[in-house]
C-alpha cells in the first residue's frame, strides 16, 4: 500500500487527507493518457476542453463487512469511471479521469470499526473546489461517480453539483444515485437467477462482493465471504422506524445482503451495467437534456438531511 499525503485548501479551511493507491492489477491496468495523473501539463493543454468530459470518482473509506476492504466504494467508482469512459471513444469525445476522491461521509456505517470520513459540509466544499479548479482550467463538462447510498453523502454531492451548475456554461452532474435507486430489470433478472431478491442487497452484498471478485479476487476474503449467512431486512420499514445505520437496521457484521452467493459473472455484469448507466447519463446531459429526478422516497429523505449538521 502506498500513501500520498495531500494538503488541500477548502474555502478558507485546511483539510488533510490520504489518497491511497493499490499496488495490484486493478491500479496498473488504468495507466492511460486519459488518466489525469499520467498527463503532463502540455498534454492536458492540447485537449479540446469544450468537448472533454472530466470524470471524478468519489468513494467512502468504510467497512463493508468482514469480507471486503475499506476501499470497496473507491475501487468500484474508479472502475466504473474507466469502463464508462471507454464507451466515449466512438462518440469522438475526449475524457480525463481524475484520481478517486476518498473519505466521503458514511454515517450509515456508524458504530462499526473502520470508518474514516469527513463531515458532509467539508466533503461538499471540497468537491465544489475541485469542480471550480477544472472550470478555471477551461473544462465545461464534469461528472462525479458516486456509488454511496448514505443520505448525507448523496446530499453533500448534490449540494456541490447545484452550486457548480450556477457557473456559466458548466454542466456538472452526479448520475449514479439515479442508477442505484431506479428499477433495473436486467440486474434484477441476473440476481433472480441466483435466487436473490435485488431489493434485499444493500451494502457489502452480492453485488459489491461479486464486483470485487471479478476485479481482483485477492481483494476479497473468500474464506469469510463464503461462510456469511444472508442478512435480510425490510429497509422501508427500518427507515420508517428512524433507523438509518446498518447497525440500527439489524446488521451485526456490517453487511446487508447475501455476499456468500457472489460470483465473478455477476460482478462483471454489475460493473458493465453501471458503466452503461454512467455513459448514457453523460451523453444524455451532453446533448442538452436533463436527468430525471430521483425516486420520490429518496427525494423526501434527502430533504430531511442538513449537511451542516452531519
Amino acid at each position: 500500500m502506498v500513501y500520498i499525503i495531500f494538503i488541500i485548501g477548502l474555502r478558507g479551511f485546511i483539510f488533510t487527507f490520504a489518497y491511497f493507491a493499490l499496488d495490484s492489477n486493478l491500479n496498473h491496468k488504468y495507466h492511460t493518457k486519459m488518466n489525469l495523473l499520467d498527463l503532463t501539463s502540455n498534454e492536458l493543454a492540447e485537449f479540446n476542453k469544450d468537448n472533454t468530459f472530466v470524470i471524478v470518482p468519489l468513494g467512502s473509506v468504510e467497512q463493508h463487512g468482514p469480507h471486503l476492504p475499506l476501499g470497496t466504494k473507491c475501487f468500484l467508482a474508479e472502475t466504473i469511471a474507466f469502463e464508462a469512459a471507454k464507451k466515449l471513444k466512438p462518440e469522438n469525445i475526449d475524457y480525463v479521469i481524475a484520481p478517486v476522491v476518498p473519505f466521503m461521509p458514511c454515517n450509515t456505517s456508524a458504530g462499526f470499526n473502520g470508518c474514516f470520513f469527513t463531515s458532509a459540509r467539508t466533503f461538499s466544499d471540497m468537491i465544489y473546489d475541485i469542480g471550480c479548479s477544472f472550470y478555471d482550467q477551461g473544462f465545461r463538462r464534469l461528472f462525479f461517480v458516486n456509488m454511496s447510498i448514505s443520505p448525507e453523502a448523496i446530499k453533500a454531492v448534490q449540494t456541490a453539483v447545484d452550486d457548480l451548475n450556477k457557473l456559466n456554461n458548466y454542466i456538472v452532474a452526479d448520475p449514479m444515485p439515479l442508477w442505484t435507486f431506479s428499477k433495473n430489470d436486467k440486474l434484477e433478472s441476473i440476481l433472480k437467477k441466483a435466487g436473490i431478491e435485488a431489493s434485499n442487497e444493500i451494502h457489502g452484498d452480492i453485488k459489491e462482493t461479486s464486483a470485487l471478485l471479478h476485479l481482483d479476487k485477492q481483494l476479497l476474503r473468500s474464506d469469510l465471504a463464503n461462510k456469511l449467512p444472508p442478512c435480510i431486512i425490510n429497509k422501508t420499514w427500518e427507515v420508517l422506524k428512524g433507523h438509518f445505520s446498518y447497525k440500527e437496521m439489524g446488521s451485526e457484521l456490517g453487511y446487508l445482503g447475501s455476499p456468500a452467493k457472489a460470483t465473478p459473472e455477476i460482478g462483471r455484469f454489475y460493473i458493465e451495467n453501471a458503466a452503461q448507466g454512467l455513459y448514457s447519463s453523460m451523453m444524455f446531459l451532453h446533448q442538452g437534456n436533463t436527468l430525471p429526478e430521483l425516486p420520490l422516497q429518496i427525494r423526501m429523505l434527502l430533504k430531511m438531511v442538513d449537511i451542516d449538521e452531519m
